[in-house]
């Protein structure tokens, strides 16, 4: 028997029929990984390469859609399903775990298996769900950003209106400057309009644009 073309990653053309692997699950058609998961098997077997087909004792020869059942294999004794599995591009899987004739290799294929399922059952690829996990973490950063861009600014530490004179700034032990402030230095003019006009006690007596002196 040969190979001749790849229908997804667990299903192959051969010269003997449409094949089905057994105990392992690719991605779909269109799903992520489907591609890589078909360009492995075409990596392995070319279009007339000699093909081994396996059928075990105790497996159905055929599934639910007319197609083979089988293991299948390289001339050079290479494992199709178990080198899917191992590239992290399949799951095992339709096998005694899950209510279908138990096979042969079916330890070995979940032993060799690092993919995951989804819970809608779709094969999750070690790279689609490193790529979906970086998307997340993204989106997750982009939402942060945003919220702290939303945020309103942490407000101004006024600490000037706890004085309600400049008689009792001078006497403070907070360690805050007790003046003189200009009301021409920006950093210092609203401590000044505070003590010249906030407090009452008009602290810049003599109207020369110092408060506190």
């Amino acid at each position: 028997m040969t190979f001749e073309s790849v229908v997804d990653g667990d299903t192959v053309e051969t010269s003997a029929g449409t094949v089905r692997i057994i105990g392992i699950d690719a991605p779909e058609r269109g799903a992520c990984g489907y591609a890589e998961a078909s360009t492995l098997v075409s990596s392995l077997l070319s279009q007339g390469d000699p093909i081994i087909l396996e059928l075990p004792d105790g497996e159905n020869d055929e599934d639910q859609y007319g197609r083979i059942l089988r293991y299948v294999g390289t001339d050079e004794g290479v494992d199709v399903g178990l080198t899917l599995l191992t590239a992290g591009l399949a799951v095992a899987r339709f096998d005694s775990t899950d209510g279908y004739p138990a096979h042969p290799r079916e330890s070995d294929y979940h032993a060799a298996q690092v993919a995951t399922v989804a819970a809608d059952g779709a094969v999750i690829t070690v790279a689609c769900k490193a790529a979906s996990d970086a998307a997340e973490q993204a989106r997750i950063v982009a939402e942060q950003q945003a919220a702290e861009a939303a945020a309103p600014p942490p407000a101004v530490d006024e600490w000037w209106r706890q004085y309600t004179s400049c008689t009792k700034l001078k006497q403070n032990v907070n360690g805050h400057p007790t003046g003189p402030f200009s009301r021409d230095n920006p950093s210092e003019a609203s401590i000044y309009d505070w003590f010249a006009h906030g407090t009452g006690n008009n602290g810049d007596g003599e109207g020369d644009g110092l408060a506190c002196e």
